[in-house]
């Protein structure tokens, strides 16, 4: 009889401890996506570009010029679009955007930047998103999956992507429209 009461004792401390560790995981977890919920909320909304800079072998640049324009929107589903261009790419001579010369092509492909897909905040990794790129501009990149960095900001978010389609690391700077 003793000997059924120690497995039993002990059949209940593992019981007893297993109850303890799913618990606690499961309260780990969800404070996890708690967090994760609360930064991916953060992040929601419409924004417009105010700068983008890139740094290649140690030089800084504006690919984009010094005042380009853009927005992107974060959806609350998880969806978003993305668009920037230079200010002053020239229009086309003809009134068509079919009949353009290999200059005007050259200079709109050179000049715009779209992407859109869906994304999702990395788990455990603060400021971290992961976006599933279902159309681009640079179409290397459709149906891949990047990461990129958010900070929120007083008035906006600072992006930094580490592998830009250009090479190097763009610094993007977005203010909220409220």
């Amino acid at each position: 009889m003793e000997m059924n009461s120690w497995k039993c004792i002990r059949m209940i401390f593992f019981v007893v401890l297993m109850s303890a560790v799913i618990t606690i995981t499961g309260l780990r977890n969800a404070w996890a996506k708690e967090k994760e919920s609360a930064f991916g909320k953060q992040i929601q909304g419409t924004y417009s570009l105010v700068s983008l800079t890139n740094v290649q072998d140690g030089k800084t640049s504006e690919p984009y010029g010094t005042d380009p324009m853009g927005s992107m929107i974060l959806t609350a589903n998880g969806r978003f679009v993305t668009f920037f261009m230079k200010n002053d790419i020239p229009k086309f001579a003809v009134n068509n955007r079919l009949k353009g010369t290999a200059e005007e092509y050259r200079a709109v492909a050179e000049g715009i930047y779209a992407g859109f897909g869906s994304y999702e905040v990395i788990n455990g990794k603060e400021g971290r998103v992961k976006m599933h790129f279902d159309g681009n501009a640079f179409p290397n990149w459709t149906g891949t999956d990047q990461e990129r960095v958010f900070t929120v900001t007083e008035d906006g978010l600072k992006q930094i992507t580490p592998q830009a389609a250009i090479s190097g690391t763009n610094t993007i700077i977005w203010k909220r429209i409220k």
